[in-house]
């Protein structure tokens, strides 16, 4: 299929599995890659895997819902319908209503009462933050190796904790401590070859903390911080799925008026009453100048 097609809105790069012959050369994990389309067909249908698992979504260039940026701009309409929240082609309304449509599907399903949805970013696009990341290792030049700036994530769930920010320190491999640890994995840390270049890392080279991280590296959180013990132990009843549901009125009609407050959430800094102006030569298209 031509890159116009049934495909268009596809990212090549960011199928990582696709790479790896293991994966692409083996019919078994072949046939569980799939479009975002199916993903939301298989939650309509109930025809997820009965024995659960993990499931990655991920927008692209175009978006399934046919919505168009809310800038009348000629050239935004053409080049930013894309719906992962990546510059130079996303919106960032629309891929907002592409997490709240998935958010929607998996709460209207069967799934809901086993669900937990992770929700986070591969990078910060540059965005400032004032907490140093911490170090992890340094070159072989002697340059720090760090963590890069902080990055959102969050988790919704019938078992979560409502109103809470977690203060446990993390990493993207914080994902994958907790697939560990819910489905009683081992640790790719601690696999033969892992575990062996992060021994070799350390003698030969004296670099630390190299490879991955879901085990043998302190200050990486699991994110069960974030779950309420009442509500997994039975002594508190699981948050309902209308506690997560966004009405389609808010998703589909661009602009979302209301934002946080339509949700009923109060930021910090208007509860507060701390002036938060948008500079004016704030560009919401990183990277790109659509005129």
């Amino acid at each position: 299929m031509d890159a116009n097609g049934t495909h268009a809105s596809y990212i090549t790069h960011h199928n990582g599995p696709q790479y790896f012959g293991y994966i692409a050369n083996n019919p078994v994990f072949r046939s569980q890659l799939h479009g975002l389309g199916d993903f939301f067909t298989a939650l309509e249908t109930a025809s997820l895997p009965p024995q659960g698992g993990v499931f990655f979504i991920k927008g692209g260039f175009q978006n399934l819902f046919g919505l168009a940026p809310t800038d009348p701009d000629a050239k935004v309409q053409k080049n930013f319908v894309g719906d992962d929240d990546h510059p130079a082609y996303s919106d960032a309304q629309i891929s907002e209503a592409m997490v709240a449509q998935a958010i929607n599907a998996i709460a209207a399903s069967p799934y809901w009462s086993q669900s937990a949805i992770i929700i986070t970013w591969d990078d910060s696009e540059g965005d400032y933050d004032h907490v140093q990341p911490p170090l992890r290792s340094y070159g072989p030049d002697g340059s720090l190796i760090s963590n890069g700036p902080r990055v959102p994530l969050l988790i919704i769930s019938p078992y979560a904790r409502t109103g809470y920010i977690a203060q446990g320190q993390g990493s993207q491999s914080s994902v994958v401590k907790f697939i560990d640890r819910v489905f009683n994995l081992p640790p790719l840390a601690l696999l033969p070859d892992e575990f062996y270049g992060r021994v070799l890392g350390w003698f030969e080279f004296g670099q630390w903390d190299l490879g991955p991280e879901d085990a043998l590296t302190p200050g990486v959180s699991d994110l069960t911080e974030a779950f309420s013990p009442s509500r997994l132990l039975g002594f508190a009843p699981p948050l309902p799925a209308s506690y997560v549901t966004v009405p389609e009125s808010q998703i589909t009609t661009l602009p979302q008026g209301g934002g946080c407050t339509s949700l009923g959430i109060t930021t910090t800094d208007r509860a507060l009453g701390i002036a938060n102006p948008i500079p004016a030569d704030f560009n919401p298209r990183p990277k790109t100048n659509p005129n």
